[in-house]
This record gives C-alpha cells, structure tokens and sequence, in this order.
C-alpha cells in the first residue's frame, strides 16, 4: 500500500481471502487514510480481490485482461486458492475490471509516471508471466512494488501462452533492476533488498532452464513445493522448444 503525506492511500493487490481483504479495509480506516483506488498489478485472480471496505473505488492497472467468469473459474481450478484458505476462510471477491491508470508523462527510459496525490511513483508495463503487468517504483524511499516478480519463495513463472516467454522475461527483469531499487515487494514471499539481486538470481534460474542444468543449482530454496516443481518441469519443457 502506498501512503501520501496527506494520509490519501493507493492499496495494491489485496489478501486472497475474506477476512485478509477486511482486515485490510479495517486498518486503513482506523489510522485515518483515505483509499484512492486499488491498484491490480496484473489480471490473474488473486490480484483482482475486492471487499465491502474498498466498494465504489476505481480499479487500476494496465487496464486489459480476462473476464470475471474467466478468473472465477481459474480460480476454482487454481491450488493457490487451496493452499491460502484455511478452515473458516472464504474467497474474497473478484474485484471490477481494472480501468487504464492515470498517467502524467513517460520518463526516457520507459517507465510511465502516476497522476496522483501522493509520492512519486513510476509505472513498469512489461509482459512476463502475465501480459499486461506492471510494477510500482517510489524511487525516492527506494521501493519496488514488484507483482509476482522478484519473489524469493517462487521460482520464476513464465506466461506459457507467449511467443517466447523465456524473452519476454528476461526483458522485464532488464526493466525492473535498472530501478536499482533498496527495496523489493513481491507479491508473493518476504520483502527483500535490492532488485538488482533478486533480478540476477532469477535470470540464473531462466539460464539453468534454458540449459537444462539442475535446478537447485541456482534456486533450491525456491523448488521445495511440488506444485513449483511440476511448474519447473512444464517450464523446462516450454523453454527447451523454444530453443529448438
């Protein structure tokens, strides 16, 4: 979430579950700040979560993507949902269509800047593991709200539907680490410093996929879940025909 000075606030991507969105909602109303719009780094269903607590505020994002039957029903099928949900949690709800973001200018290197009250904030576009992401950079307290980027618990997830996913991810993690950010917020995992690292280890697992070599050669931290291993074996097979 991010705050202005002024206590005008611009939350992104809320919790997957009821309670998680509610609480969420709770908390900015007690400390006196007034949401914006809720931001969707992307259009996958657990970034397009909604509650009572943010109804009638605009959507944001990139402003393209699936239908809500369509995320609905990724999410029946999607273990994402199974393993966030406890035993009294429900599903928070699908949120409204993301609108095109307010923006005031593109900087020379490509990132665009938000037309809002609050702190400077610039806008990646890129196409990896989903079309149509993006992330947000503060530059001036050094944070990189990153999607389902740099994360350090998930390997990463290549959009299997594109031309060549391996190259489109690579262009974006060359995007996200010229921010040379101090901080990282993923979306899934733990904040971390430095973009530029969590950039680097990922281009080394895309390298090892692309090669073939062993995977905890480079991220055995990331391949302890079997949902991520049967990911890692789909991706292998994606990016070796894409080499062929």
């Amino acid at each position: 979430m991010l705050v202005a000075a002024d206590g005008t606030c611009l939350v992104v991507d809320p919790g997957v579950t009821r309670r998680e969105v509610a609480t969420l909602a709770h908390t900015i109303a007690e400390r006196g700040w007034r949401p914006l719009a809720v931001w969707s780094t992307h259009d996958h269903w657990d970034h397009r979560l909604d509650g009572p607590g943010f109804a009638g505020l605009p959507r944001w994002g990139a402003g393209g993507g699936g239908t809500h039957d369509e995320l609905a029903r990724q999410r029946d099928e999607d273990d994402e949902l199974r393993r966030a949900l406890g035993a009294d949690d429900e599903p928070a709800p699908i949120g409204p269509h993301p609108l095109p973001y307010p923006r005031a200018r593109t900087t020379a290197d490509g990132w665009a800047v938000l037309d809002w009250p609050g702190p400077r904030v610039l806008v990646a576009h890129h196409r990896a593991h989903a079309p149509g992401h993006t992330a947000l950079h503060l530059p001036d307290v050094g944070v990189l709200v990153a999607g389902d980027m740099l994360s350090d618990v998930e390997i990463p997830l290549l959009d299997d539907t594109a031309v060549d996913p391996v190259a489109d991810y690579r262009a974006a993690l060359d995007l996200l680490a010229r921010a040379a950010a101090t901080f990282v917020v993923p979306g899934h995992g733990t904040v971390g410093r430095g973009s530029r690292a969590r950039a680097a280890a990922d281009r080394a697992y895309l390298d090892a996929l692309v090669a073939a070599s062993r995977p905890d050669d480079v991220c055995d931290t990331r391949l302890t879940a079997a949902w991520l291993r049967t990911t890692h074996r789909r991706q292998h097979a994606v990016a070796r025909a894409g080499v062929g």
